[in-house]
């Protein structure tokens, strides 16, 4: 990802202004802890300004619309002081005037307020956009005291600058550097020939931080405004080879990159673009790739181009939000499955042993018998018991030990009762072996769904069936008022190539609500033999009798596919009507018994048909 920098902000802001400026703010928003949405009115309608202290995704751009309630996940249940304050006092306030420090990710915007007794004042609401150190300050301009901040600075947070309410605002600290936007070709050329006569432990020796091998490097170290990205496509505009020592022995290099830096002061127009694998993105466009990709943008290696840099600004980021955020969902979702496995398996291979001690089971009750056959020849106070075992074809002696302050009936009734104790011990290790392993196969089946999860609302549906499998999940939620429009999920269609629908379950949730809300006594239902996966439902329209055995083959595809036996060569699939396949019970979502079954054998390396493809297309 590419950090938000100076030229950036320059070209946002020279997009911007001329629909900021002298408009009045209707609405604040509050889309984060540190993140706000400004909503400006005029006659030719409403404009939305973003500003953003986060401390990867900070940036300064115009939005295309106000956010629904559900689309930033960051904004907090209740808002903070700060957003408080700024929707107090900004409401209905008039943005006069906008002013980006020179080579700086500073910008302040100027606004005219009146409070409630009508008294005009000018506040100035400043966003510094500088990674961790990110800051949206607001700030009284003729006082020079602040008001509030998104992020408060105590003494003990820096010994630098203090940012708390009604202490004097003062500028980050600076760097003694020269503005990359205002330098002279003079000092560029004096700076030039520094690089060119310095040696390499010269250059070691006289600073604190490693020496630049590479003219990008250099061209960070030596001025402010620019990062590795903009330096990287300044090289490659002006042609300068990249290796230091090759670039100073190059007579025509300090010419060619002065004349490339010299026209970022002054850029003749901006040419936004961003790469589609969201590695980086610009606003010059200098980058002999960029320009010869000619607005493609098929691959993940092309770039795509846009019209206005706030909306390639606006589209980086929040593509960028949201692949972040897919990856950490799948991520806690595949930690929280992973660790759920461990757990059964232990529970599995502990339950196993017990489910296999028949030797010891069989030993109690035969003791036991054999004790109950010979109480007359027992002693009292006996405590061993030799005699000939009368359940062995071979007569062989057996030792029975007996506990001597017992009565050899009461020996007898000790070993039942160890014999009961362990056949009670064994079912319930059996019947916590099987739930274990079903649940084992649900688990297993939910690792599937999540590697063929690609959007993030798959993955927060896989969530919400993985927390409704867990009974004791303290996951404190905001509460939301549910639209049961929104609620209900569209079932996934396709279309076989006699045009009958195919509609597929994706989940439990899915199968069980393919058979309780959408099948008819007359449609197919279809599943893979004897392993988990999708069920798969043919709608048999009131005026035929039977799907045809293409439209049967395919769904029998899909069944056979979207299952844990996809890897294989060849699947079974078991099909019948649906008024034959009944739901085990409310507590076992997606578990069915069936009867009138049919079977199609599946070969998996056979071409996908047709419908299979607008399914993964999905």
């Amino acid at each position: 990802m590419q950090p938000f920098d100076a030229l950036t902000i320059q070209a946002v802001l020279d997009e911007a202004k001329p629909l900021l400026l002298n408009r009045r703010v209707d609405r604040v928003f509050q889309l984060g802890r540190d993140e706000v949405l400004i909503s400006l009115r005029s006659k030719a309608g409403m404009v939305f300004l973003l500003l953003s202290a986060h401390a990867t995704y900070g940036r300064i751009c115009l939005m295309k619309g106000a956010p629904s309630e559900t689309k930033n996940e960051r904004a907090p249940q209740n808002n903070s002081n700060f957003a408080v304050l700024l929707r107090k006092t900004l409401t209905s306030a008039t943005l006069v005037h906008i002013e980006q420090l020179p080579g700086e990710r500073i910008v302040d915007f100027v606004f005219s307020c009146t409070d409630e007794v009508g008294t005009a004042s000018h506040k100035v609401l400043t966003a510094e956009v500088m990674g961790r150190h990110s800051n949206l300050i607001f700030w009284d301009k003729a006082r020079e005291k602040i008001v509030t901040a998104s992020h408060l600075v105590t003494k003990e947070m820096s010994r630098q600058r203090e940012v708390a309410p009604n202490l004097t605002y003062v500028r980050p600290p600076g760097q003694e550097r020269t503005n990359i936007f205002k330098v002279e070709e003079t000092d560029f050329n004096t700076k030039w020939s520094e690089l060119a006569n310095v040696k390499p432990n010269e250059s070691a020796e006289s600073s604190t931080q490693p020496a630049a091998s590479t003219i990008e490097q250099w061209l960070v170290q030596t001025y402010t405004g620019l990062g590795r990205n903009l330096s990287e496509e300044i090289i490659a505009s002006s042609g300068v080879k990249s290796v230091i020592k090759d670039a100073v022995a190059d007579a025509d290099s300090a010419k060619k990159l002065w004349t490339t830096v010299a026209n970022l002061r002054h850029p003749a127009a901006f040419k936004p673009a961003m790469r589609n694998d969201l590695s980086r993105y610009t606003v010059l466009s200098l980058m002999p790739e960029v320009q010869g990709s000619g607005g493609e943008t098929s691959g993940s290696g092309e770039w795509k181009h846009f019209h206005a840099v706030n909306d390639m600004v606006d589209e980086y980021y929040a593509a960028v939000e949201a692949r972040e955020q897919f990856q950490q969902l799948r991520e806690r979702l595949k930690n929280e499955l992973r660790s759920e496995l461990d757990k059964l398996t232990s529970r599995l291979g502990t339950a196993s042993q017990h489910v296999k001690s028949d030797d010891h089971l069989s030993e109690m009750k035969r003791s036991g018998d054999l004790v109950l056959a010979h109480l007359s020849s027992i002693e009292p106070g006996q405590t061993d018991l030799e005699i000939e075992n009368l359940f062995s074809e071979s007569g062989e002696k057996l030792t029975i030990k007996l506990n001597p302050n017992l009565t050899p009936s009461q020996n007898a009734q000790w070993f039942y009762r160890q014999f009961s104790k362990s056949r009670n011990r064994q079912s319930a290790a059996k019947l916590a072996f099987d739930e274990a392993e079903k649940k084992q196969e649900v688990v297993d089946q939910q690792q599937k769904q999540l590697e063929a999860a690609k959007t993030i609302d798959e993955l927060k549906a896989l969530r919400e069936l993985i927390i409704g499998r867990k009974p004791n999940t303290n996951i404190q939620q905001k509460p939301q008022v549910v639209d049961k429009k929104k609620s209900k999920q569209k079932m996934l269609s396709v279309t076989s190539s006699d045009g009958w629908t195919i509609y597929v379950g994706r989940n439990r949730h899915e199968n069980d609500q393919l058979l309780s809300k959408l099948a008819q006594p007359n449609d197919i239902w279809l599943h893979n033999l004897g392993q988990g996966g999708a069920h798969v439902l043919i709608r048999v329209p009131a005026s035929k009798q039977e799907p045809p055995l293409s439209t049967l083959k395919e769904a029998a595809h899909v069944a056979a596919r979207l299952s844990k036996a996809s890897s294989g060569s060849k699947v079974r699939v078991v099909y019948t009507q649906c008024k034959f396949v009944k739901k085990l019970g409310k507590d076992k979502p997606g578990q069915v018994r069936y009867e009138n079954e049919k079977t199609l054998e599946i070969d998996t390396s056979e071409p996908m048909p047709k419908c299979m493809r607008q399914l993964f297309s999905h």
